[in-house]
């Protein structure tokens, strides 16, 4: 089946069970929470970096989607909807704590990648070494680039989907995609500089 046509019938598919939803089966609402909790849940890490935190934010994401389900429009699609609620609760949760997601270092077991069996110490810890200072740097960036980059390189949206998740035009996502890249690139380049 083609791309195009696969999502189309996602799209009517999401539509009948909101449909379903709106009509007072609440079961059906489950489907879309299975379907989306992976999704929602990993961006909510990567801007948070912290696991607990992360799972407790993405359930309220699904429970206030749940509780203004007659609000949605379907301009776009349910996820990109319940990613943007997300998105906008991880940014009230770092504004109040007053700190920068990415900053904390990874733990054993918290989905730090495996070395490949022909990776040297060396190179595991080069690899080490460049993924801190990509935390780093990510630290740094404003939270709306660093949304960017996670939604673009990270979660792998288009950017119409980005567009619809922060609220701004596809152009104008992928003119902040381009500069947190471009902004990344600078940050990493001068922490590698001597000094």
């Amino acid at each position: 089946m083609p791309r195009n046509a696969r999502l189309e019938s996602d799209l009517v598919d999401e539509r009948a069970i909101i449909a379903r939803c709106l009509a007072g089966e609440r079961r059906a609402y489950a489907v879309l929470v299975e379907r989306y909790k992976g999704l929602v849940h990993d961006l909510v890490s990567r801007m948070l970096r912290d696991p607990v935190e992360a799972e407790d934010i993405a359930q309220d994401a699904f429970v206030k989607a749940y509780l203004s389900l007659k609000d949605f429009r379907g301009e776009s699609k349910f996820s990109t909807w319940v990613c943007r609620i997300a998105l906008n609760r991880c940014k009230d949760v770092l504004r109040r704590q007053g700190r920068a997601p990415w900053t904390r270092t990874r733990q054993e077991g918290d989905g730090a990648e495996v070395a490949d069996d022909r990776e040297t110490p060396v190179d595991s810890l080069e690899r080490s070494e460049r993924d801190a200072a990509l935390r780093r740097a990510l630290a740094r960036l404003p939270v709306k680039y660093r949304e960017a980059v996670v939604l673009r390189h990270i979660e792998g949206m288009e950017f119409h989907e980005i567009g619809r998740v922060l609220g701004i035009a596809a152009g104008a996502a992928k003119v902040r995609a381009f500069r947190a890249r471009d902004m990344l690139r600078r940050l990493m380049e001068s922490e590698e500089a001597p000094r």
